[in-house]
C-alpha cells in the first residue's frame, strides 16, 4: 500500500490524474483514509460526469503527479509478482530437498501448500488473461474508429472543405490518441505474453549432485585368476 498520509494529501487536492499512457483521466476531488491517517481511496471525477473511489494501490505518485493505473493493468501486474514468486518457491524448496537439508515430511507439508496456491494463483491468471483480452479488443475498435475519423479529415481537407489550420489541429488530436491507444494495445499484448510464460515455465531445478555409492570392498567380486596348464 502507498505511504501516502493525510498530512500529505492536499498537494494532490484538486490536482488531475492521467494514466501510464499520457491520456488525461480527470481530477482528485476527495480521500478517504483510516485510523492511522494513511490514505486508503482517492476519489476522482472522471470527465465530469462519473466520479468514483478508487484504491490507493492502484496510484503512482511521481514527481507531484498523480499517475492511475488502469485496473488491467493492476491486475496483471499483481498476478505476474505471484506466479513469478510461487515458481521461485517451488524451485527451492526441491533444490532443498534434492541436497537433503529438509525432512520429508517438512517438503510434503510445503509442497502440497505450494501445489494449492500456484492451482489458485493459475486460476486468477486465466481471469486476468480474459480481463486483458478484452480490453485488446476495446482499443482495437477505439483504433479503427480513430483511423476512419483520420480518413474522414484527411478527405475533407485534401477536397478543400476544411482549411490547414482547422486539419491541423483536428488531425494532431486524432495522432495523439491513436499513439496512445497504440501504447496500451502493446501493453496489454506484453503482460498478456508473459503471463502466459510463467504459466508455462518448467520448474527446472539443474542437474542434482548425488554422492556416487560405494561397494563395500567386502561385497566387490573377487578377481578370478586363469591358470594355462
Amino acid at each position: 500500500m502507498s505511504d501516502l498520509k493525510v498530512e500529505n494529501i492536499e498537494k494532490y487536492l484538486g490536482k488531475p490524474v492521467n494514466d501510464p499512457y499520457g491520456r488525461r483521466l480527470g481530477h482528485i476531488v476527495s480521500f478517504y483514509s483510516d485510523a492511522d491517517g494513511n490514505v486508503t481511496h482517492l476519489e476522482v471525477s472522471l470527465g465530469e460526469v462519473e466520479f468514483k473511489q478508487i484504491p490507493i494501490d492502484r496510484f503512482i505518485f511521481k514527481e507531484g503527479e498523480a499517475i492511475l493505473v488502469p485496473e488491467w493493468e493492476y491486475e496483471a501486474k499483481v498476478v505476474e509478482g505471484r506466479l513469478e514468486r510461487l515458481r521461485k518457491r517451488k524451485i527451492a524448496l526441491e533444490d532443498l530437498y534434492a541436497k537433503k537439508e529438509i525432512p520429508r515430511h517438512a517438503y510434503d507439508t510445503f509442497k502440497k501448500k505450494l501445489e494449492e496456491s500456484l492451482m489458485k494463483a493459475k486460476d486468477e491468471a486465466k481471469k486476468v488473461k480474459d480481463l486483458l483480452k478484452k480490453r485488446q479488443y476495446e482499443l482495437e475498435d477505439i483504433i479503427l474508429e480513430l483511423e476512419k475519423a483520420m480518413t474522414s479529415l484527411k478527405v475533407s481537407y485534401m477536397a478543400g472543405e476544411i482549411p490547414d489550420k482547422a486539419y491541423k489541429t483536428a488531425a494532431d488530436q486524432v495522432r495523439k490518441h491513436l499513439d496512445h491507444a497504440q501504447l496500451e494495445k502493446e501493453s496489454v499484448k506484453k503482460h498478456l505474453e508473459k503471463i502466459e510464460a510463467l504459466e508455462k515455465e518448467p520448474i527446472d531445478i539443474g542437474p542434482v549432485n548425488k554422492t556416487e555409492e560405494q561397494v563395500p570392498s567386502s561385497e566387490q567380486p573377487l578377481p578370478v585368476v586363469v591358470l594355462e596348464g
